[in-house]
């Protein structure tokens, strides 16, 4: 039955329940059983006003049913037959009594709605001759007239007053009727008022006051305190006082499980269904009628909003945390989840300014528009440490923003990472990280070898070796950074400043291929040599001339001593022995630079003179100067001095390769002297001979 039926059902707060007109009638004593002590000696005929003040609501729904029936009864309808019928005050209308329906329909089919004072030409009897008029609508009229006959006189100021308070907040008029909050309240004081506000606006624009004011004035005190605790709780409270407001008992306990609103998780309908013996379709259809609204938006729910921008403000932000958080702020009492914040974000037609995201073994709280944000971070720090060992928050950073340009917030990186299983952190500071679970090469792999050959380094020795191979970092770890991987590391001990293997590991069983035949020459010839006499020594053994330059330029069991001068990491080397070999290789006649001059020409072309050494002539690698290396970058179409098209130059980082094609066609070799020339807008570069070290001017 709707909120507003139910107010105009007789017996109604505050009016008679046995009408005075009806007193012989009622001459019956209220049981003693129903209605206690209080009602001893009392008679039908003495419910008045006061008896809502006695006895509790239940009781007097049992009295008023008695009344009725002893109206009813054919001895008291014999007795009433020929009884006159109290005429209404002149002027009264019907809508100005709160009958019920049926009365009122009864009374306006007689054409009585607009003149109800004729009813004063009726006997009682012929009231109740009227088409469907029993003799509850008799009751019901009579107590109508009689209370309304009851109220009229002076107005209550303290109803004034507070009508006027409840008209100065702000949030009355947003406390509707249909809010299960306020309507009880609202519609027990005036059944047409639509809001809190609009109820204080009729009640003081009334021209006389409501069956029993007193009544009426703690009714709208209690909804203004009620209004005004509205800030008040926490969001699951809220939530309850909002959705799960029936008065079947069953049906409440099924909405709040579902939705978690008890211990803050969530129950499956099956689960809840076979709990209350009900298909998992039939709970379903409860929890979707009590929370459904026409105009969701329109509900006040200040602490909701309140959690809402509380949540905002920390994204992004580890889940569980938030969570914590949310407790400690006294918006929860049974660690809510923020599952259950955004899915009542949307019961009330508000915007829910996160997403969780599941991150590893865990949630993060992400804005909207970074939701796809953390399952990268998962997948990309993953990759990076499988191949590498450790990296930093910023190479993440660096890597997400090419995925995501301008969604990226270094904040939701650092909140993910912690998610993930084996994660460490190196370095908090400078963002260095490992996995402890997928960790392969890279890192590990280079600390091994290193110390399978040294046995022992120190943190900033091990860093060198490890920071060699320039391939694997985009930035390279500090040894402050090798050293707390090692200490997380089996097999590696880190005393102070040294870091060892533990137990001593055999290179031989580390090393293969390349790096062991280096080691090999090294132990025989070493530890240290002349880098040619090296290379050629491993030439004679099958080696590739360009795996001994990479090896050299890029393993972490070598080291470099001096001008060409390496040996096996961790060796100890007299400064003595590094001059007798630098010394050796001079008089040998190697070149001391392989670039021997530079400039500009007349017209603004740049040239490089370049004496080749065997790696130069070999690897067909040569140098740029420093000064011009930002401007001699990329491709360049490579010709001879001729104009023929000979090949490509690439050039980058201070380094230009491409010109193999031309010195093996020429028959270039160790010592001869080439120039190149550059045209950086045509992106062109003319080789040469240069046996008299001069620039190529064509």
């Amino acid at each position: 039955m709707p909120e507003r039926e139910r107010a105009f059902r007789y017996p109604r707060p505050g009016e008679r329940i046995a009408p005075v007109t009806l007193r012989e009638v009622l001459l019956d004593r209220v049981p003693r059983d129903l209605a206690g002590p209080r009602g001893a000696g009392l008679r039908l005929a003495d419910l008045d006003e006061s008896t809502w003040k006695k006895f509790p609501v239940e009781v007097i729904e049992s009295l008023s049913r008695l009344v009725i029936a002893r109206v009813g009864s054919p001895g008291a309808r014999r007795l009433l037959e020929d009884r006159h019928f109290p005429r209404p005050p002149e002027g009264l209308r019907l809508h100005q009594l709160h009958v019920e329906h049926r009365t009122r329909y009864c009374l306006e089919r007689e054409g009585l709605d607009e003149e109800p004072s004729r009813l004063g030409d009726l006997t009682i009897g012929g009231v109740l001759a009227i088409r469907s008029f029993g003799p509850r609508c008799l009751v019901d009229l009579l107590c109508a007239l009689e209370s309304a006959a009851a109220r009229r006189g002076r107005l209550s100021r303290a109803l004034t007053a507070e009508a006027e308070r409840l008209a100065e907040l702000p949030e009355a008029e947003s406390a509707r009727h249909d809010d299960p909050r306020f309507g009880p309240l609202i519609e027990e004081v005036d059944a047409a008022a639509v809001s809190a506000r609009h109820l204080a606006d009729r009640l003081l624009s009334r021209d006389e006051d409501p069956p029993d004011a007193a009544y009426v004035v703690e009714r709208v005190r209690q909804l203004r305190e009620r209004i005004l605790a509205l800030p008040l709780g926490t969001v699951e409270e809220e939530l309850k006082q909002i959705f799960a407001s029936t008065p079947h008992g069953r049906n409440r306990e099924i909405v709040i499980a579902y939705y978690g609103w008890a211990d803050g998780q969530r129950h499956t309908l099956a689960e809840i269904g076979a709990r209350y013996h009900m298909t998992r379709e039939r709970t379903r259809q409860i929890c979707a009628k009590l929370v459904r609204r026409p105009s969701p938006a329109r509900i006040p729910a200040p602490v909701l909003d309140r959690a809402l921008g509380f949540i905002e403000k920390r994204l992004p932000r580890g889940a569980s945390e938030l969570e914590r958080e949310l407790r400690e702020a006294g918006l929860t009492a049974i660690d809510l989840r923020l599952e259950n914040v955004e899915i009542a974000a949307g019961l009330l037609g508000r915007r829910a300014p996160f997403r969780i995201v599941a991150c590893g073994s865990g949630r993060v709280a992400a804005p909207p528009a970074q939701a796809d944000v953390p399952p990268a971070v998962v997948e990309l720090a993953r990759k990076e440490i499988y191949y590498h060992g450790a990296t930093t928050v910023a190479r993440l950073v660096e890597l997400l923003g090419e995925r995501f340009p301008g969604r990226v917030d270094p904040r939701i990186v650092e909140e993910s990472l912690p998610l993930i299983d084996g994660f460490r952190w190196l370095d908090r500071d400078s963002g260095w990280f490992h996995l402890t679970t997928v960790w392969k090469h890279g890192l590990p792999k280079a600390v091994e070898k290193a110390l399978s050959v040294a046995g022992r380094l120190r943190a900033a020795e091990l860093a060198t070796a490890v920071n060699r191979n320039r391939r694997i970092w985009k930035t390279t770890p500090p040894a402050r950074v090798i050293a707390a991987f090692c200490q997380r590391q089996a097999g590696v001990k880190v005393e102070r400043d040294w870091i060892a293997a533990d137990p001593p590991r055999d290179w031989k069983d580390v090393l293969t291929g390349v790096e062991a035949q280096l080691v090999e020459v090294l132990k025989e010839r070493g530890p240290i040599m002349e880098r040619g006499a090296l290379e050629e020594l491993c030439v004679a053994r099958g080696m590739n001339r360009f795996s001994f330059q990479a090896f050299l330029a890029a393993s972490p069991v070598i080291a470099q001593y001096g001008p060409s001068v390496y040996g096996l990491v961790g060796a100890s080397i007299s400064p003595g022995s590094v001059k007798a070999l630098a010394a050796q290789r001079r008089a040998a006649g190697a070149p001391a630079r392989v670039l021997q001059r530079y400039g500009m020409t007349p017209d603004g072309r740049i040239w490089l003179s370049y004496r080749l050494s065997r790696a130069a002539s070999t690897y067909a690698v040569i140098t740029v100067p420093t000064a011009w290396k930002h401007q001699v970058q990329g491709k360049f179409e490579l010709v001879d001095a001729e104009g023929r098209p000979v090949g490509v130059l690439a050039a980058k980082d201070g380094r230009a390769w491409g010109l193999g094609a031309y010195l093996r066609r020429r028959g270039v070799s160790v010592h001869d002297a080439i120039v190149v020339t550059l045209d950086l807008d045509k992106r062109q570069a003319v080789i040469a001979l240069d046996k008299n070290s001069t620039p190529c001017t064509k």
